[in-house]
């Protein structure tokens, strides 16, 4: 069975900053989610989880043969690059516009047509397939790397936010496609802001503070964790007193208003 196990694993950031991971085992068929604010460093887990950071010390052992990853700064480059190829501002008449379309993407790195179309339609986007993908919505975008991705048919999938700038119907079509992905065997790795993020179909969790990965385990234990710790600090905030209003000085009450007659 294909896992990824690191342990005491210390990931450079850059000259001054480091990603600690002090032990995570990922096993084939597994679904993980790892939540943290911004600025925790979860950009940075996913590319350490996929083998893109320089290990520094501890260890870290793979045996998945195929690792995708795919993040909205990955998206959002994408895009960009697909409008200065050709910005349609400037074109002629008569000129064509020369991006690439939404099969091309998909078929970036696996030229297999068959398998391109199979994927669009079970991703709800064979209509967009001849389409510019720069004029693409992001729900859309989203989908579209999603198919690049399972092209190559990966082992292991890691998504780096994957509901950021979706809409609420868009973000529940994107956790049940993942929730599909997942009950057929790929394993599934998703990095995000905050807990009520998390789909119902994922089995683990992580909690990642300040570039450390703090803890790991069953997303309903995690979970249980982060309410018991949320009621503790609202019953914390709810016992305290607040201080005693300073005395007015002397002299500062308001006169008393002379009584009016008729």
């Amino acid at each position: 069975m294909s896992s990824l196990q690191i342990s005491q694993g210390t990931f450079r950031l850059s000259d001054t900053r480091t990603l600690t991971i002090e032990r995570l085992a990922l096993h084939a068929g597994q679904s993980w989610a790892f939540v943290g604010a911004n600025g925790s460093g979860k950009s940075a887990l996913a590319k350490a989880l996929a083998g893109e950071l320089t290990l520094l010390k501890g260890e870290r052992q793979c045996t998945f043969t195929r690792v995708a990853r795919l993040s909205f700064e990955q998206l959002q480059k994408l895009v960009s690059e697909e409008w200065e190829r050709n910005n349609t501002d400037l074109l002629s008449p008569g000129e064509e516009d020369t991006g690439r379309t939404t099969a091309d993407i998909i078929q970036m790195e696996v030229n297999a047509p068959e398998r391109c179309a199979q994927l669009a339609e079970r991703f709800g986007i064979t209509p967009l397939l001849n389409r510019r993908f720069k004029y693409l919505s992001t729900g859309e975008t989203r989908k579209t790397l999603l198919c690049q991705a399972l092209m190559a048919r990966p082992d292991l999938l890691i998504l780096d936010e994957p509901f950021d700038g979706l809409d609420v119907q868009s973000r529940e079509n994107l956790a049940h496609l993942l929730a599909e992905l997942n009950q057929e065997g790929y394993t599934l790795v998703l990095v995000l802001n905050r807990f009520d993020e998390i789909p119902d179909f994922v089995q683990h969790a992580g909690v990642l503070a300040d570039c450390a990965l703090t803890e790991t385990g069953e997303k309903s234990a995690l979970l249980r964790q982060a309410l018991v710790a949320q009621l503790a600090h609202s019953e914390n905030l709810a016992g305290m007193s607040l201080p005693e209003p300073d005395a007015p000085p002397p002299g500062s009450s308001l006169p008393r208003r002379a009584a009016y007659r008729a």
